[in-house]
């Protein structure tokens, strides 16, 4: 007794010429621009300013934050110094409000 195989060959053909994906390397998105894995770029979000490093977080690009300023930035002053005013004249009469 002789096995026999169903064979197809129209079905072997298109999966043998099925296109295979090909995958793009992994990059950031920033500014418009795009970054490889391990590449920095200078992030601004919600008005403040970092520099950032492209990094794989769980087969995922993701920017990881390396210091809090820019290169090429004035530092920002402390949050916490305060300008109090000169002390001038106090009124002698009191005022409207």
């Amino acid at each position: 007794m002789a096995i026999r195989f169903p064979f197809r060959p129209v079905g072997l053909a298109l999966a043998l010429a099925a296109p295979t994906p090909s995958l793009a390397a992994p990059t950031c998105l920033a500014n418009g621009k795009s970054f490889d894995v391990g590449q920095t770029a200078c992030l601004t979000i919600a008005g403040e300013s970092h520099l950032a490093r492209c990094d794989m977080v769980l087969n995922n690009t993701s920017w990881t934050r390396i210091k809090d300023e820019c290169p090429g930035e004035a530092p920002k002053p402390h949050p916490t110094s305060l300008s109090t005013p000169t002390p001038g004249p106090a009124p002698t009469e009191p005022t409207e409000n």
